[in-house]
Formats: structure tokens, sequence, C-alpha cells
């Protein structure tokens, strides 16, 4: 009985061994190692580009992972969008590029606004030459050709260039403070806060309530341009940091006792350095407690 039983499982051994050897093996490698796959794909590095006016060329990068079907070249594509009028340009080649025959090409690309622009036309007019005059909120969008041999295949993975306020960007806090009901609890001088802008007069203050992090969400200021005064907090969506209320010094000046609103809330340009600074005060108040005053300067890197 056991030599039987021997028997029936060298002969399941020797069959799946058999199988084993005439199969081919699914897994095949390229250079180095690499795992090649049969369609090749798209690794976006920089998937969203700021344009500012100004800036003199934009770093674009992307990988591409070739497959068992070699993609020779990669051509992008580019489309415009006017925040303006909503209007979308016809979609032009914007470059094409060619491929190496390894597992893997980067390209990067340096975008200039002469580049940009090229070819582009907006109801049988061109892009404004001045780039100061892109609204803010326009953008381009970009996305991927593969060139083979057997004919051309789209490539997942798109970039975005969003035209921003020469205003939004980087900025270092110089001064802060947080007052919890009058009392001095916190500042947070020397931290980095991005600002971005909606449109060419509201801008994003993003992931932060003053020294708290609020990741994910954010609260918007609105510019007037006859005096560079600014309206804060305009909340997005109802959305507030805490308490029952926001407070601004423009509805709500004598709540704040231990942090300026006189002098504050102002964009000071610096058209020769762009070293821009921003005053915010801002707040909450909590019914039953109290008032949180926030205060910061804030200089454009």
């Amino acid at each position: 009985m056991k030599n039987i039983k021997l028997i029936i499982s060298l002969s399941f051994l020797l069959l799946f061994v058999s199988i084993s050897c005439d199969d081919d093996d699914p897994v095949q490698y390229g250079p180095e190692g690499y795992q090649k796959v049969t369609d090749a794909f798209i690794q976006v590095i920089t998937p969203v580009i700021s344009f500012q006016a100004g800036v003199p060329a934009y770093h674009m990068e992307f990988v591409l992972v070739n497959g068992l079907k070699p993609v020779t070249d990669v051509e992008v594509y580019s489309i415009f969008t006017d925040a303006a009028t909503g209007d979308q340009s016809n979609e032009v080649l914007l470059d094409s590029y060619p491929m190496t025959a390894d597992a893997t090409t980067t390209v990067t690309d340096s975008l200039t606004y002469a580049k940009l622009k090229e070819g582009l036309t907006i109801n049988g007019n061109p892009l404004p030459d001045d780039e100061l005059d892109i609204a803010i909120g326009s953008g381009w969008q970009f996305r991927f050709v593969g060139k083979r041999a057997d004919g051309d295949i789209p490539l997942a993975g798109s970039i975005r260039v969003g035209v921003l306020s020469r205003f939004a960007g980087l900025y270092k806090v110089l001064e802060s403070a947080y007052y919890r009901i009058g009392v001095l609890t916190a500042t947070w001088d020397g931290q980095t806060r991005f600002i971005g802008s909606v449109d060419a007069t509201t801008f994003s203050y993003n992931d932060y309530w003053g020294n708290f992090a609020w990741g994910g969400h954010e609260f918007h200021f609105v510019l007037d341009e006859s005096d560079n005064s600014l309206e804060v907090p305009v909340l997005v969506d109802g959305d507030r940091f805490g308490g029952t209320r926001a407070i601004g010094c423009t509805t709500d000046y004598a709540i704040f006792t231990s942090v300026p609103c006189d002098g504050s809330n102002v964009l000071i340009p610096d058209d020769t350095n762009g070293k821009h600074i921003i005053k915010l005060t801002y707040g909450y108040f909590t019914d039953g407690s109290g008032p949180r005053e926030f205060y910061e300067i804030l200089e454009k890197q």
C-alpha cells in the first residue's frame, strides 16, 4: 500500500516537473533586471507646474517605463484654457522626445512662455505676447502619445501648468503670535506657508490656521487693488478651524485686543526683488470662552 502511494506521489511530481519545464516563463526581464510589461507607461514627476509671469522657464519631468512593445518616441500635446472667458484653444504638439533602448527613459525639459504659447489660438487669436496678460487661473494641460512600430498609443497621465498670481508662492513667517483668550500661547517664526491664487484678487492660505496644522483645508483672503488691503479670513464653503465663528478685523475690530488690526491685513508689493510682504490678522471666537487671535507677517521667498 505504501509503495502504491509512493508511486502515485512520484507520478504527480514527474507530471508537475514536466508541465513546469514545458511552460514559458510569463515574466520577462529587460536590461538591469527591470521586469518588462507589455505596454509602456508614464510616471509623471512634475504633475503640476506653477506658472508665474516673470519666471524665465519651468522644469518639466517624466519617466517612460518601456514595454515588450517598445515606444520609440513620446509626443506631448498641449491645450490651453483661458480663465477669463472659459474658452479652450486648439491642441498643438508641444514637443516630441526620443526614447532610449533602456528599460526607463527620463525626460526633462525647460519650458519658456514662448514655447508654451507657440501655435495655440483661442477663437482664432494667438495667446498674448506679454505673459502678464494671461488671466490668473488659466492653464495648460498636456497629454502623452507613444510612437510604436505598430501604431501610436495613448499613454495615461497628464501635466498641468497653472497660472498663478505673482503674489502666490512660498512665504516665510517673519513674525507671528497666537493669543488664546488674551494669553500668548505660540509663535511660529521661521516656518513656511504656501499662498495660492484662486483668481486675480483671491488668495488661499493652505493647510494651516496660524500655527495649527489643518491639512487639506484652506481659508481665503481677498485683495482690494485700490489700496492693497485684504479681507481676512474668507471661509471656503463655511469651513472654519474652530470655535463658534471666524472673526476678522473688518467685522470684529473690537475683539482683537492682543494682536493689531491697524496696519495689518495688507499686501506690500516688492516689484524690485519680489519679496512681497503679507500681514494677516484673523481668528475665531468660542461662545462662553472668548477669542483666539492670530497675527502673521509673511515674506515671499
